[in-house]
């Protein structure tokens, strides 16, 4: 009688419709109010157990669980330093004394590009700590963490440690970064996450293994045995999600209770979701949950199409949040699917667990490997429908949902086309933009600014920024990814002149690497000699223009040259609907001088200040006779040279013009249409 009941209330609309009523309210009151760290930033040490350790060439990154939140701290190897032996020496579970610095996350200061401070906040973790001193404190861990070190020290001694890592473990952070590039490309990474695909796998091999095991008990084995497994990797939100939907089937299945796959998992985002409401902020989860729903919601018409229905369908249920998080697309991905998910799922996944049971498999392993990176290798190059799409309204997305619940079901293809068409027909939106936009981008100590015309018709980059490398070391970040980011999240995915100032590495460093990645049409130089870098640019086989000739109103006003790479800047004027921007590069008060005497202008609105606002730059009399209205400050926040400098800021200050700093605002955004001027900041 009691199950009965049960069985009833489980299958009754009201009670979902009240679920997820309730899960909804649950999540917005959450987000609602801000969570508080336990921490005070005046403290430099800190306790707290060993989670996660992630190692580059660099640097480790440590995880420790200091009891209300997560403490992420970053250790950074000496050059002379071997780092070989630090994993290890600190092994996950044990407890750390660590002596550091505490360091505040930033936003993005740079539009539609991750958000750091965000991430780490919906991971219950609200600083960073800088750490000058280590010490273990107690390494009496418990038998879960030892048995997990026991697999990632077997792991390690294996040739291919990065995948098997990958697919053991759930940590992507030993495979080939370009390599990893080449299968987001071909929109196959999912299957690198620990996901549902895995899970099922292993929960089949296991229910095998243990056949001949009364049921109940059976099932009870292979549910502790990928809980524990879900410990192995992690507790990531697709592997808990994967982890207690099981869970919960199997229980109902236990107790007799009737209940169908989707109600299952939508009980399974109840509590998931009731235990952490930050988890629906995480990208494994919300891929996981929406591919699931869409198979569990299309079974029926799965069995009509189940070569291609299945890759399609769990694609057009993650395109949106593909798209608003990457801005690209491969309407390939589909087919491409068809070959890696049954190779990985079938070959690789199950060698990863066979060979490190029986080392003498490896070999296998390694040749599945070779023939998958050749598959990727090939499914890259012949990538020619992979394409930027921009950011999509959530209006769009309520509605591209609204017509895949409804109609997918009834014309499958016909509504899969239509999908497709819609968000092919978001593409148009960058070139309906009425407004100029004069952008000066956050890339650190450097200078990047980014002119788009009405339309979109015309796009103009001066300077690309660019870091230093350390000594006898490859650069590895590139400060205009987010540039590059930024214009796909627009729908662009092109430059038409690229104007770099001159020859500093802050000012054209990422050059090449922007050149790599966009469709660059041409190039403008400064006068004077080339450097290696700028050499190096044109080797690439880029256009070098000497002249502008483009549809904005650009006017350049330095034709000499100094003998400086400074000095030799180009200065550009731009003037768009009576308002006046001067871009200065890194341009000197001598240079200054002389473009005082040849410029035509009776005022400059906003004026970008040579030199990151260095004391070579910046004269009283320029900046007085120019009548400048507002000045920008492009230099980094606790650069090494100390801009903008104190002087400069006075002779702004005694002149009375206000100015907008970089490091305080972010990136500085100007959007201008028939005279009228706005402008929006995205501040750290």
């Amino acid at each position: 009688m009691v199950k009965q009941k049960i069985q009833k209330i489980l299958n009754h609309k009201i009670f979902y419709a009240l679920l997820i009523s309730f899960t909804i309210l649950w999540v917005l009151l959450n987000l609602s109010f801000e969570k508080k760290s336990s921490l005070n930033m005046d403290e430099n040490k800190f306790e707290g157990v060993l989670e996660k350790l992630v190692i580059s060439d660099t640097k480790a990154s440590l995880t420790l669980d200091i009891g209300s939140e997560n403490l992420v701290c970053n250790y950074y190897f000496k050059e002379d330093q071997d780092n070989s032996d630090f994993r290890e020496k600190y092994i996950l579970g044990s407890k750390l004394l660590v002596k550091g610095t505490l360091l505040e996350p930033l936003n993005n200061t740079v539009p539609n590009t991750f958000n750091y401070k965000k991430y780490l906040y919906y991971h219950n973790t609200f600083y960073t700590c800088n750490i000058e001193d280590i010490e273990i404190i107690d390494e009496n861990i418990n038998i879960f963490y030892r048995i997990k070190n026991a697999v990632i020290k077997r792991i390690m001694n294996f040739n291919n440690r990065d995948y098997m890592y990958t697919m053991i473990i759930g940590d992507k952070s030993l495979l080939d970064k370009e390599t990893f590039e080449d299968y987001r490309q071909n929109g196959v990474t999912h299957l690198f996450a620990i996901s549902g695909m895995h899970i099922g796998l292993f929960v089949a091999f296991l229910l095998k293994l243990f056949k001949k095991v009364k049921e109940k008990r059976r099932y009870l084995i292979v549910i502790s045995f990928i809980w524990f497994y879900a410990f192995l990797a992690g507790f990531s939100p697709s592997v808990i999600r994967s982890c207690l939907l099981f869970s919960v089937i199997t229980i109902f299945k236990i107790l007799k209770i009737d209940i169908s796959s989707m109600k299952s998992l939508i009980i399974t985002a109840f509590l998931l979701i009731s235990i952490n409401p930050f988890i629906v902020m995480d990208i494994g989860f919300i891929y996981s949950f929406l591919t699931t729903v869409g198979l569990l919601y299309s079974s029926s018409i799965l069995s009509k199409h189940k070569v291609i229905g299945t890759s399609l369908v769990a694609n057009l249920y993650s395109l949106p949040v593909t798209i608003n998080n990457f801005y690209k697309i491969n309407l390939l991905s589909v087919f491409f699917n068809i070959l890696f998910v049954p190779f990985v799922s079938v070959i690789v996944y199950p060698l990863c667990l066979l060979s490190f049971v029986f080392g003498f498999l490896e070999p296998l392993l390694s040749l599945s490997i070779n023939i998958l990176e050749l598959l990727n290798f090939v499914c890259t190059k012949i990538s020619f429908l992979y394409m930027v799409v921009p950011k999509m309204s959530l209006v769009l997305v309520i509605i591209y949902y609204l017509i895949l619940v409804i109609f997918l079901k009834k014309k499958f293809y016909f509504v899969s086309c239509l999908l497709i068409c819609i968000v092919l027909l978001s593409k148009i939106k960058p070139f309906l933009d009425e407004h100029y936009y004069v952008e000066f981008l956050d890339v650190g100590q450097g200078d990047s600014i980014l002119i788009r015309s009405k339309k979109n018709k015309e796009i103009v980059l001066i300077d690309t920024g660019g870091i230093e490398g350390g000594k006898d070391k490859e650069i590895t970040y590139h400060v205009s990814s987010n540039t590059i980011t930024y214009l796909n999240s627009l729908g662009l995915n092109k430059i038409d002149t690229l104007i770099l100032t001159h020859g500093d590495q802050d000012h054209l460093g990422d050059a090449l690497f922007l050149i790599n990645s966009l469709k660059v049409k041409e190039v403008m130089l400064n006068e004077g000699e080339l450097n290696e870098r700028e050499k190096q640019i044109l080797e690439s086989g880029i256009k070098r223009i000497y002249e502008y000739k483009g549809n904005l109103n650009f006017r350049f006003w330095n034709d000499q040259d100094w003998g400086n790479e400074n000095a030799n800047s180009i200065v550009a004027s731009l003037e768009i609907d009576d308002i006046n921007f001067l871009f200065m590069g890194d341009a000197d008060k001598q240079t200054e001088r002389y473009v005082l005497k040849k410029i035509k202008f009776s005022k400059i609105d906003i004026l970008k200040l040579g030199h990151h606002g260095s004391k070579t730059s910046s004269d009283k009399t320029f900046l007085e006779k120019m009548q400048v209205k507002l000045g920008i400050i492009s230099a980094g926040r606790n650069n090494r040279y100390g801009h903008p400098n104190r002087e400069t800021i006075e002779t702004l200050k005694n002149l009375n013009i206000p100015y907008k700093s970089i490091q305080t605002e972010g990136t500085i955004s100007f959007k201008i249409n028939s005279g009228k001027v706005t402008s929006q900041s995205y501040p750290p």
